[in-house]
């Protein structure tokens, strides 16, 4: 097979920010369709991103001879259902974070891809910015034991609020934890991937804004957006069951410390994730919102600021560096990026930079350990094992 055939599923936020990355991957994958949750939706998609295929009904597209593989781009709650047909289909499969409502659901779909030999990937792609990969590799080449405490955080303000509202605040549709799922768990899969190192044990503390929140009459997503002016009998009310805010004390293995805050009523912070890594030598410091730079912290010389150049970078790091030195890389690369590791994978071939390392539906399955984790040790206030 010289190139794999793509089909999308999902037409919100996230579903045509892949459809893109999969054309930045021309040598690896062709689109080739796309589903929506309507008609509608899908022709729309089809017409905007020029792909031959469409349907409201997923089933369609995995149901075609001219797809190989399938991206799950859709509410959390069809994760597992959808992953599931596709992977019974013979396609293989990236799926959007979190994996599934539930751990047994996320080990299922690890035993039924394992069964039917085909590969599957969830999409933790912030991995995939070159100064993280900077970061990792550093670690790969320092002495064991050196790191003794992370910090961070993740910080949204897009739900800040009473009438802000995504399908995301229903748990029904999103699931128990929300903003945990939906943004901490990509700061803990960096770290825990960056480092080497699992996270043994947690303690976690939940916050809410509002008990109960309004959205417009007639439910529409505005994810990202203010969505207009409106007048209050616009609006119905609808009770809140997931976390907006939390605090999370991090057990790593080794006796490595941490703690991360996670937040989407945050004023000010649109999308600002922050990983710090404390040694007994040195330091790292690396946001999202200056994603080309790490701060390297000493104690006895100068603090370094070192931006992102390919030619000063580790070999894996700098073939994450589409531009040269100056030319700035960013969220959309991390998806260009990821997709070439998988699709590399899958088709078989070598990978630019070392070995693919990209998320599988093992990691997907330790995220949803650990969400489950988190949300016990929030409804008890006590520390929790994350399951194996």
């Amino acid at each position: 097979m010289e190139r794999l055939r793509v089909a999308v599923i999902g037409t919100g936020f996230i579903g045509p920010v892949h459809a893109e990355a999969v054309r930045r991957n021309p040598g690896l994958a062709e689109l080739t369709a796309i589903a929506g949750s309507s008609e509608e939706a899908a022709g729309e998609a089809a017409a905007r991103l020029n792909v031959p295929f469409y349907s409201g009904d997923y089933r369609d597209v995995i149901a075609r001879e001219d797809v190989d593989l399938v991206h799950i781009c859709t509410p959390n709650y069809l994760h597992y259902p959808m992953a599931k047909d596709c992977l019974e289909n013979g396609k293989h499969v990236l799926c959007e974070k979190p994996l599934a409502m539930t751990s047994a659901e996320a080990r299922d779909l690890l035993r039924l891809a394992e069964a039917k030999n085909l590969k599957a990937a969830v999409n933790y792609n912030l991995r995939y910015y070159p100064m993280i990969q900077e970061i990792k590799s550093r670690n790969s080449k320092s002495p064991d034991g050196r790191i003794f405490a992370l910090q961070g955080s993740y910080l949204q303000d897009w739900l800040l609020h009473e009438t802000d509202y995504s399908w995301r605040m229903e748990s029904k549709l999103s699931g128990k934890t929300r903003a945990v799922a939906d943004i901490g768990t990509h700061w803990m899969d960096l770290a825990q991937y960056v480092t080497g190192l699992k996270i043994e044990k947690v303690l976690a503390q939940f916050g809410r804004m509002f008990e109960t929140r309004r959205k417009s009459a007639g439910g529409r997503d505005h994810t990202f957006d203010r969505g207009g002016e409106k007048k209050p009998s616009d609006y119905t009310s609808y009770p809140v069951d997931t976390e907006d805010h939390a605090q999370i004390l991090l057990s790593f293995e080794g006796g490595v410390l941490g703690n991360l805050t996670v937040s989407q009523v945050s004023a000010g912070y649109k999308n600002f994730m922050e990983y710090r890594q404390m040694g007994r030598d040195v330091s790292y410091s690396w946001n999202s919102e200056a994603p080309n730079r790490i701060k390297i912290g000493h104690r006895d010389q100068a603090n370094e600021i070192l931006m992102k150049d390919p030619g000063l970078l580790h070999s894996r790091a700098a073939s994450m560096s589409a531009y040269p030195g100056g030319h700035q890389e960013g969220y959309g690369d991390t998806l260009k990026f990821i997709l070439r590791d998988f699709y590399s994978d899958v088709l078989g071939r070598s990978v630019e930079g070392g070995a693919s390392d990209y998320p599988t539906l093992q990691d997907g399955l330790a995220e949803m350990l650990l969400c489950e984790a988190i949300i016990k040790s929030a409804e008890t206030g006590e520390w929790m094992e994350v399951g194996v």
